[in-house]
């Protein structure tokens, strides 16, 4: 038995992500967190032991509270890792973007960027520092797949032919940026951006990494006839998601597991 096992990391893209793990899966994807809880503790085998009592036939989880550092124990369960990374100046300048629409501008950007939070957000949740390092040293660990945002379409792709044949990955993007005129900003200021590059070290480091070594793997992994694959899947993607099984994993996340692990969470915080 496998399980894929999606790390979204903020602001790469993963929405789409996620839907595409529930058009292919249905009621066998899970959504680790349901809204208000991406801010509890990293998910952990014990959260997976209760995700199993809904979800018996699992066949992916995705959520922010997903990492790469902490690790999923199951008997008789692979676990299959995949994420996506990102260039560190888009992803700090589209965070700062959802910040000021979010909170109206009550920091200036530089006291949100001395929030630990905003630095090196990619290495953190994959390796569980502020270290590119430890980040590589669990990607390489696990086998866990990176892809790259700016390389979507082929990055899904090659998760599909190298990792989850049943993956639907005809698909629509979700969550997209309403507006960015704050992060292009950002983005043009060049006293800002250096800022960004020096509090984002460990995620540049990671990325270049990704980059130049782990997804040019893949792109040799699938082999010489990734462009013509990828004109196909283009002509094709079109026919986005399947919506039926978007309903009833909506369903099933809305009606069961959502009510129920509220439940479990004040009954954690009454046992404190």
């Amino acid at each position: 038995m496998s399980v894929l096992v999606f790390i979204h990391l903020n602001k790469i893209g993963g929405r789409t992500v996620r839907y595409v793990l529930r058009s292919s899966y249905g009621t066998r994807h899970c959504e680790v967190e349901p809204d208000g809880f991406w801010q509890a503790p990293p998910f952990s085998s014990s959260d997976l032991r209760w995700i199993r009592r809904f979800y018996p036939r699992l066949a992916s989880i995705a959520g922010h509270r997903v990492t790469g550092y902490v690790d999923l124990v199951e008997e008789g369960t692979e676990f299959r890792y995949f994420t996506l990374v990102r260039d560190p100046l888009k992803v700090c300048a589209s965070r700062w973007q959802a910040h000021v629409d979010r909170k109206k501008g009550k920091r200036t950007f530089e006291e949100w960027l001395e929030g630990e939070r905003s630095r090196n957000p990619q290495s953190r949740q994959i390796g569980g520092t502020a270290s590119a390092e430890d980040a590589i040293r669990i990607i390489k660990t696990k086998g866990v797949f990176v892809g790259l945002t700016e390389r979507f379409d082929e990055s899904l792709m090659l998760l599909k032919a190298l990792r989850a044949p049943d993956l639907n990955i005809a698909y629509t993007p979700v969550n997209v940026a309403k507006r960015t005129t704050v992060a292009e900003e950002l983005m043009a200021n060049p006293q800002r951006r250096q800022t960004i590059i020096e509090a984002n070290a460990a995620d540049f480091e990671l990325y270049e990494y990704a980059k130049t070594e782990a997804y040019p793997s893949l792109q040799r992994e699938y082999g010489t006839s990734l462009d013509d694959a990828l004109v196909e899947h283009r002509r094709t993607s079109s026919r986005g998601f399947n919506q039926r099984n978007i309903a009833v994993s909506r369903l099933k996340q809305r009606a069961l597991f959502r009510p129920l692990t509220r439940l479990r969470s004040r009954g954690s915080q009454r046992d404190r």
